[in-house]
């Protein structure tokens, strides 16, 4: 189905991949596993069709896609791929799975058949194709919908609908259960396997091994632009430690910290009979919630049940329809966005969204700058957070030329440098490889050691069991 021989890959400022040789046949399913910064989203995207030959890139190699076989030489004279065509035989859902998106359908439905739309294809046929994709996927529910209103999982269910409703040959996804909960996950996995066995190719890249991956499943190691290791060697006979690659779940070994109460009688979150909805439905509606200062709390549920409005609600995003937010004993009605940043700190779900400044330096110094602190006393800050992440030898660096791993900890060094007591994160362990949990959890920990509080939504119950001291869990809206 499709085979690639990669001579080179490399953008303006360098190499990214390098001797690179991949064939699957039609039905096989193969994993690629690397850290961050191996080159995994580069191959996935070579893989999928996704660039513009001499574009800011240099390809040197071939790529063959349902017999058809296109020779790359690093020039301009390089064959153009032409997207349309290629989608009809490969589907692609990269690491921001929302970007494949229209984000411009008012219904979901009309969102999973905008690429059938497009096409042609007959009004009776695209209805019966999105109906299949919606219910294998979980998503009947949610067909009229407006996609802006939908949690981060949902709209990764979205986006794979989107992809496989065309029923292309080849599906190439780039860490496809991010953000899922666990019947989004089990779902997917049997919508996956579905396909596989009709003959489907099915290409997948992940940061770390998961931990219910079939000994049928094809794994390949992808380290410094390289594959390392192929086949049964890659599950087993090879350490894959030494490429910095564990279980799925896995972190740092250490039990949660007790909570470093503080002698405050008002603590640090304190919320009363809030109720929020977008419409007529309330998306969250919370009695009574108290978050003492020094305590950490995982906020669990699954995907639409609130869990990123609840946050959105401690830095004054989101205002509440009925009820109250009390943070560090300050009701949040009437209380602007921006002043909270030295109470809130705020990582989101899709960090990406936080970088905006031309250097990690400025980025990260921004926060103390608009809280009023001279340039050089907020460069100061920056610097000692960029250093607490490991990150203090990309300060020059544009944000996004940093791999999914650094962008996120640039985010999070963001927040540092603010200086607040109270860190608010948004499923912070999602597409984080090993080095990446575990950097996290020492942040975590030495906040929390240090008199911080946290509050953390997440689907990760294993990282979170690791470091908070309370789970607080939402059902399912509605």
């Amino acid at each position: 189905m499709i085979s690639l021989e990669l001579e080179s890959f490399a953008y303006d400022d360098g190499a990214v991949l390098a001797g690179v040789a991949v064939s699957l046949g039609a039905g096989e399913r193969v994993l690629v596993v690397g850290v961050s910064g191996s080159g995994k989203s580069t191959l996935a995207r070579v893989l999928a069709g996704q660039f513009d030959a001499g574009q800011g890139h240099r390809f040197v190699g071939t790529l063959s896609v349902a017999g058809e076989q296109l020779v790359f030489a690093g020039s301009g004279s390089d064959p153009r791929i032409d997207p349309a065509a290629w989608a009809q035989h490969v589907g692609y859902v990269g690491q921001r799975a929302h970007a494949h998106l229209s984000m411009v359908c008012a219904t979901v439905a009309e969102e999973i058949a905008f690429g059938l739309a497009n096409r042609g294809v007959p009004a009776g046929r695209m209805h019966a194709l999105v109906d299949l994709a919606a219910a294998r996927l979980g998503l009947t529910d949610l067909l009229e919908r407006d996609p802006r209103r939908l949690s981060g999982g949902e709209l990764q269910r979205v986006a794979i609908a989107a992809t496989v409703v065309g029923n292309p040959g080849l599906l190439v996804l780039d860490e496809p259960f991010k953000g899922l909960d666990v019947a989004g996950r089990r779902d997917l996995e049997l919508l996956l396997a579905a396909l596989e066995e009709s003959g489907t190719t099915i290409l997948q890249f992940e940061p770390m091994l998961p931990g219910d991956v079939t000994p049928a499943t094809r794994v390949l190691v992808l380290s410094g632009g390289s594959l390392v290791a192929v086949g049964p060697d890659a599950r087993g006979g090879e350490d894959l430690g030494r490429y910095g690659i564990d279980v799925d779940g896995a972190v740092a070994d250490a039990a949660p910290l007790a909570p470093a109460v503080e002698e405050d009688p008002a603590p640090a979150v304190r919320i009363r009979d809030l109720s929020f909805g977008y419409g007529a439905k309330p998306v969250v509606s919370i009695a009574a919630l108290d978050v003492s200062s020094g305590e950490a709390v995982a906020v669990l549920g699954p995907n639409g049940s609130g869990k990123s409005t609840l946050l959105q609600h401690l830095n004054g995003l989101l205002r509440p329809d009925t009820g109250t937010v009390q943070v560090c004993g300050e009701d949040l009605r009437g209380r602007p966005v921006g002043s909270l940043a030295s109470t809130v700190g705020y990582l989101f779900q899709d960090t990406d969204q936080q970088l905006f400044e031309h250097t990690v330096l400025r980025e990260v110094a921004y926060g103390p700058r608009a809280a009023g602190l001279p340039r050089k006393e907020a460069e100061r800050c920056a610097l000692e957070a960029l250093a607490a992440v490991g990150l203090a030898d990309v300060v020059h660096h544009h944000p996004h030329d940093l791999g999914f791993r650094d962008r996120r900890l640039v985010a999070l060094a963001s927040l540092m440098a603010a200086g607040p007591r109270l860190w608010v994160l948004d499923e912070p362990t999602v597409g984080l490889d090993l080095r990446g949990r575990d950097i996290l959890a020492r942040l975590l920990r030495g906040h929390l050691g240090d008199g911080g509080t946290l509050m953390m939504a997440t689907h990760d119950e294993v990282f979170a069991r690791a470091v908070c001291s309370r789970m607080f869990r939402l059902g399912a809206a509605g």
